[in-house]
């Protein structure tokens, strides 16, 4: 591989990229066996300038997605083919990786450049909700658990959200007189977004094109991480609801 230009190498891990994306274990061996040196660059796949990957996430994500037991009966013939593949992935990861690997903790917020969440150490970010901040709503009489709450949410900071549905913020306080600014609408109404308009429709196509069409990895990885992200934090709510 000493011999190929920079960009060449980068633009052929863009297959790797797709094959994981799509849980193609077949074309993911394919390529390890063809192109070993290169596959070794799999946990640094440079997303943008910025923004670097380990490939072996989009597995994680795929199962967060698929495994999902919310998807209505029209969806579940392609909800099930997708977790046939992904856990075949899973068993291909299993048997390559470290326990280490494997078991680690994706932190969705080192990537919220990428999608709709806020930066959780923009000290800005700590006063505000929606369009104003926490004292505004507090002099309403909102309680400052409950507007801490949508606060971490919108930072997805999984370990801080929990430790305030803990100690009793609930999810079901609508800010705004519009039925629609509680910290689990706001979730939820962003998961049905992203799994109808976005991260089912690139795998339909794929069903029908495979990967004869010009992908935009960028958005593709964007919205995955997306749907993961607000599924994940979906369910985190959704079980304290249900213990209350």
């Amino acid at each position: 591989m000493k011999g190929i230009p920079v960009e060449t190498k980068n633009k052929k891990l863009d297959d790797l990229f797709l094959a994981v994306y799509f849980n193609d274990l077949k074309k993911v061996i394919e390529f390890k066996n063809q192109f070993p040196e290169l596959y070794a660059k799999k946990n640094k796949y440079r997303i943008d300038e910025n923004t670097t990957l380990d490939l072996t996430n989009l597995t994680y994500f795929n199962q967060i997605i698929w495994f999902d037991e919310d998807w209505t009966d029209n969806i579940k013939p392609l909800v099930e083919k997708y977790r046939q593949r992904t856990e075949k992935m899973l068993n291909f990861w299993n048997a390559e990786l470290s326990p280490q690997e494997i078991n680690r903790k994706i932190e969705y917020n080192s990537y919220c450049d990428l999608f709709y969440c806020d930066d959780p150490n923009d000290p800005d970010n700590n006063e505000r909700i929606l369009l104003d901040t926490i004292t505004y709503f507090i002099k309403r009489g909102f309680r400052e658990v409950d507007l801490r709450l949508y606060n971490r949410v919108e930072c997805f900071d999984f370990a801080e959200v929990e430790n305030l549905l803990k100690q009793g913020a609930k999810t079901n306080i609508h800010f705004y007189e519009d039925d629609d600014s509680s910290t689990f609408s706001r979730i939820s109404s962003e998961v049905s977004f992203l799994a109808t308009c976005q991260v089912v429709p690139e795998f339909k196509i794929f069903e029908t094109k495979g990967y004869n069409q010009n992908f935009n990895i960028a958005t593709m990885f964007a919205n995955l991480l997306a749907l993961a992200a607000h599924q994940e934090m979906y369910h985190l709510l959704n079980e304290y609801d249900k213990e209350k």
